[in-house]
């Protein structure tokens, strides 16, 4: 099965166990590394050029990421969330966080890291986390996307982890 097909699947799984829940487009659904916050558009050359200059100096490797747990995070983001984060993504996560710091790339407080996917947003029920079937990702690329709303992303970078 695909990374996309079992994420519907999961998706269809858990619609309504969370309330009523607005799926995630499936062209949006990723796994946030690092919230950089929202830059204006003059910002953006300037930004994507210490992208560029911090993951220069960012050695990774691919991963394989387990989602085996599905909760409601913040207000109502139905999500897959990892129950342990691999040892080579937390690695890569304190790398990316120290470069963008060193390259001035924060535009907003990053919260505090945990792995996970949106699948939706639902009708701000809470509900605990719970234990699913896993859904496996095979990682090796970190992208710099831009968003705003219901808009495909923007791909501004891409850097390969191998």
């Amino acid at each position: 099965m695909s990374d996309q097909a079992a994420l519907d699947e999961a998706a269809r799984l858990h619609a309504t166990r969370f309330g009523r829940m607005k799926p995630i487009l499936a062209a949006k659904r990723h796994v946030t590394l690092l919230y950089l916050g929202q830059p204006m558009d003059e910002q953006i050359p300037s930004l994507v050029a210490g992208a560029g200059r911090a993951m220069a100096t960012i050695q990774g490797e691919s991963f394989v990421l387990t989602l085996d747990q599905v909760a409601v995070f913040g207000r109502n983001s139905v999500v897959l969330a990892a129950s342990q984060t691999p040892r080579a993504l937390a690695e890569l996560e304190q790398r990316v966080r120290r470069a963008a710091l060193l390259n001035r790339l924060l535009l907003a407080r990053a919260p505090a890291f945990h792995p996970h996917l949106t699948l939706g947003h639902n009708d701000d029920r809470r509900v605990a986390p719970v234990n699913c079937p896993p859904v496996r990702l095979a990682l090796d690329t970190v992208v710099l996307l831009r968003g705003a709303g219901d808009a495909p992303y923007q791909e501004l970078g891409r850097w390969s982890l191998a």
